[in-house]
């Protein structure tokens, strides 16, 4: 068992088959979250249950990309196109791999300018299909 590296510099992210690396200043810059449950149990009054599976439950993603960049530039221009998104996820050193297809650039996050401090360009995206797995080479 050896020792992951789950840094920036191992994470690749293609979008529509760029690559996104410019990350801004938020912890994670990328994340990853079920839209809908794998599995329901529906549960009746006579004690029974049924279980309902769903073969796509979707993932959104959260990308914080550093404000002003070029890979921020690229992504407001997708989302004004309403481009079909299609997104890898690679984590070397722990061998982590996704992949999301029939996507859309749901919304962008707040835009925070002008202080002591600024907020990252957000973009969340939605796959309808996603196969990744976790755990890499375990």
């Amino acid at each position: 068992m050896g020792l992951n590296n789950f840094s920036t510099d191992g994470l690749i992210i293609t979008v529509n088959g760029r690559v996104i690396n410019d990350w801004g200043d938020a912890n994670p810059p990328y994340s990853d979250d079920p839209i809908d449950p794998v599995s329901t149990l529906r549960r009746g009054q006579g004690g029974g249950a049924v279980r309902l599976d769903r073969i796509n439950p979707g993932r959104r993603v959260t990308l914080n990309l550093n404000p002003g960049s070029a890979d921020s530039t690229y992504m407001q221009g997708l989302m004004n196109s309403k481009a079909t998104i299609e997104m890898s996820k690679t984590q070397l050193g722990s061998l982590e791999a996704a992949v999301g297809v029939e996507g859309v650039i749901i919304n962008d996050g707040s835009t925070g300018r002008g202080g002591s401090t600024i907020t990252d360009d957000q973009y969340m995206l939605e796959f309808n299909i996603w196969t990744g797995g976790k755990g890499g080479d375990t």
